[in-house]
């Protein structure tokens, strides 16, 4: 920057209250003595983007700077496009005047709000700063008591570190808790007998709350628009009782819940007597349909070392567990294990959906008993279950289903087992263990493809006999080159409930071609009570190699 001449530096003093601030020359210095704010021209003919006095920072201000009665209460803050002339404030200034837009520096300070604002910096038991925070944010007693739960209440933000807790926090409606990421921001649970969050209904007469035990009331003050995302919450290593524990986070008659992004994580070992309580999150409603919990989604989480990673014995309503993560437990999802005294049905219209379930001892997905007539109408979809229901062993020392559903109108679509793989490599003596359990559909668009050698019998699947009927459905394309055959059929399969005899079994084969031959395929299903499956076979007998493809549907 060249300097053309510089005489003296000038500088203009007076009271800033009584006579306001004069516009400067390019590079003047004003003095307001009675305000203690300093200023310096700008001009245009200078280069500058604008004609302006502009405010200097002093030692003063910065010693003030986040006192909201001095500096921020009169400083104003004014985003600033490339253009340099800011947004227009079309309700105050006329169009066209491109007059900045302003606020209050004290309200741009507030914008974001971290949970170290109310001294809790990760070091020893910090849960009363943290609920004083829940409660400062969320609790507002400035709110205007006839919108309540309406209010600009902001995003509570937990830095990276671990931060110990051995009560619930409470979190009334639209708290929004954000870390920075799972294994960076660590929510350390102390004690056993308590959550670690608990959704809790709120009075706006005494800004207090209302626990799930006291009934929580609908309306505005039902504790919905709940949002965590970006932590791990955890039993702290030393617990190491999981017969009484509670679930790390409790969901209580909310709706339109948010956990993202989160970790939970426990301390059970197979054998070790941890109960139904020690779960991940517990989802509850108050009394039938009174105040459910509706809408709540569970996304990208893990779950880890738990009983289950996400239970539920309440009526609650269209919850949605989708890609995540649960492995080294007892139960992945587990609804109605005993549905509560109040309850009518239980959950139902759960859509679970592209999760993994690996390393689970039992049911990576389970549904009990609803005592009522009404199907829950829950979707397993496009989920992967690695080593289920094996009671912590492998596909040799399998106890119970992949999947149990004892309620109606339920169904699995395109989830993947590997159980299945294992099952139709393997010939089992003793219980032939469903891969889905109950009055359900097991419904796979995916294909399969198979190369079907002339004269020999293959075995496509197996399938486990159950107490109940069952229908299988199999759409099949049967291909070959050399002998140009192109067949397509509707292969249609009905097994009886308590079949002794592969005789009672019943096959119709729907099909069509557009070739010399319809490939000379012959159908069979072949029982082995002892080891209590069917199997289906099939044989031709063309001298070439056929190509079957086939996507297959039972009805249980």
């Amino acid at each position: 920057m060249a300097v053309v001449e510089i005489s003296r530096i000038q500088v203009r003093r007076g009271q800033e209250n009584q006579t306001g601030v004069p516009t400067l020359v390019g590079g003047e210095f004003g003095w307001a003595a009675d305000t203690e704010h300093l200023y310096i021209g700008l001009r245009r003919d200078d280069g500058g983007a604008r004609d302006a006095n502009v405010r200097i920072l002093t030692e003063n201000d910065l010693v003030n700077f986040f006192n909201v009665n001095q500096t921020l209460d009169s400083a104003y803050y004014t985003y600033r496009s490339d253009t340099a002339t800011g947004f227009i404030d079309g309700i105050t200034s006329p169009p066209g005047s491109h007059t900045p837009y302003q606020r209050l520096l004290r309200k741009k300070a507030d914008d974001t709000v971290s949970i170290a604002d109310f001294n809790v910096v990760g070091s020893g038991n910090e849960t009363d700063k943290i609920q004083k925070a829940v409660d400062n944010l969320f609790l507002d007693p400035l709110k205007d008591t006839s919108n309540y739960g309406e209010h600009s209440a902001k995003i509570l933000y937990f830095p990276a570190g671990t931060y110990n807790i051995d009560t619930s926090i409470f979190c009334p409606a639209y708290t929004t808790i954000i870390g920075e990421g799972i294994g960076k921001t660590i929510i350390n649970l102390t004690s056993d007998a308590v959550h670690a969050f608990q959704t809790v209904g709120s009075d706006p007469a005494t800004e207090g709350r209302t626990i799930f035990e006291d009934g929580i009331s609908s309306g505005v003050t039902q504790p919905n628009f709940i949002h965590i995302e970006g932590i791990t919450v955890q039993f702290d290593d030393a617990l190491t009782n999981v017969a009484n524990a509670y679930s790390l986070i409790s969901i209580d008659c909310s709706e339109n819940a948010l956990i993202r992004r989160v970790e939970f994580k426990g301390n059970h070992l197979p054998t070790d007597g941890a109960t139904t309580d020690y779960s991940g999150i517990d989802i509850r409603g108050n009394g039938g349909l009174t105040v459910s919990s509706e809408n709540v989604v569970i996304d990208n989480c893990i779950f880890n070392g738990l009983y289950s990673g996400v239970k539920s014995n309440y009526d609650i309503i269209n919850p949605i567990i989708q890609n995540s993560k649960f492995y080294t437990s007892v139960y992945g999802v587990m609804f109605n294990n005993i549905k509560d005294i109040n309850a009518t049905v239980g959950p139902r219209y759960a859509r679970i959906i592209n999760n993994r379930f690996e390393d689970i001892e039992e049911e990576g997905i389970y549904v009990g008993a609803s005592d009522s007539i009404l199907g829950t109408h829950h979707v397993s979809m496009n989920n992967q279950f690695y080593n289920v229901g094996n009671g912590g062993g492998d596909e040799s020392t399998a106890i119970t289903p992949v999947i149990t559903f004892i309620t109606d109108t339920n169904s699995s679509v395109n989830d993947y087992f590997d159980r299945e793989e294992w099952q139709n490599q393997h010939t089992t003596v003793g219980t032939y263990y469903p891969l889905v359990a109950g009055k359900a559909v097991l419904d796979s668009s995916d294909p399969t493809a198979i190369d079907l050698d002339p004269s020999i019998t293959t075995t496509l699947f197996k399938f486990p006999l159950t107490d109940s009927s069952q229908q299988l459905n199999i759409k099949y394309t049967v291909s070959c080159v050399g002998t140009q055959i192109n067949r397509a059929g509707n292969l249609e399969i009905y097994i009886p409930a308590d079949v002794v005899s592969s005789t009672q079994s019943y096959i119709n084969d729907n099909y069509s071609y557009t070739s010399p031959s319809d490939g000379e395929l012959a159908w069979s299903i072949i029982l082995d009570s002892g080891s209590s499956f069917y199997s289906l076979n099939v044989t031709h007998t063309v001298l070439d190699v056929l190509n079957l493809e086939y996507q297959t549907k039972l009805m249980i």
